[in-house]
């Protein structure tokens, strides 16, 4: 079974390997760990381009429609997308490295699937905060620039709070879903992996 051919080198490789056993290990477990960094890396480019898309028009409208009147929410939604996809460079970069064939085997993917795991909690954290912070900014540009406005009209300002606050819980738990649907539990199927090539390291 090539789990278990898997197993055997990688005890191998707890002690000095002989020269050309590293490539064999990684080859194999590129073959069992391919599934869940490819899926990972196909979820990150299809969020690379639904971002790039949806972020790039809503810019461009903001910039254009009504005299470029609510440019600071273009602005705004510009930072928000320069942030995203450096977040996305860097662990694009990471899993790539995850592929490599040439590098050590077991201290080099531990320590970067324990990297994609900080990756993945930082993006869970920073969507969750981000929706809100969001859609209170953008809302009271919205207000304060619009015709007619007035300060005084605090029983839609209690709407436009409730709203917020329940959107903000919403955001939790669709996060918690969405995260984990497309990156948490292929990150489990690696450290389930590892984990069961470390027990087959113990005597």
């Amino acid at each position: 079974m090539e789990l278990d051919n898997l197993k055997e080198v990688w005890q191998a490789d707890a002690g000095n390997t002989l020269p050309g056993i590293k490539e064999d290990i990684l080859l194999m477990l590129q073959k069992k760990s391919r599934s869940p960094i490819a899926k990972i890396k196909r979820n990150l480019r299809g969020e690379m381009m639904v971002v790039v898309v949806l972020y790039s028009s809503s810019i461009i409208y903001y910039i254009i429609s009504n005299k470029g009147r609510y440019w600071e929410l273009a602005l705004m939604l510009s930072l928000m997308g320069m942030l995203f996809m450096f977040y996305y460079y860097r662990k694009n970069k990471l899993l790539k490295e995850m592929e490599c064939v040439t590098c050590e085997v077991k201290s080099n993917l531990e320590r970067q699937v324990s990297m994609l795991g900080k990756y993945i909690r930082f993006y869970f954290v920073a969507g969750t905060l981000l929706t809100p912070i969001a859609y209170f900014t953008a809302g009271l540009i919205v207000l304060y620039k619009s015709p007619g406005f007035s300060i005084a009209a605090t029983q839609f300002l209690s709407w436009f709070i409730g709203i917020g606050i329940g959107v903000s819980i919403l955001v939790y738990f669709l996060n918690i879903w969405y995260v984990n649907k497309l990156y948490g539990r292929h990150l489990n199927k690696l450290k389930e992996l590892l984990q069961q090539m470390e027990e087959s390291t113990i005597p």
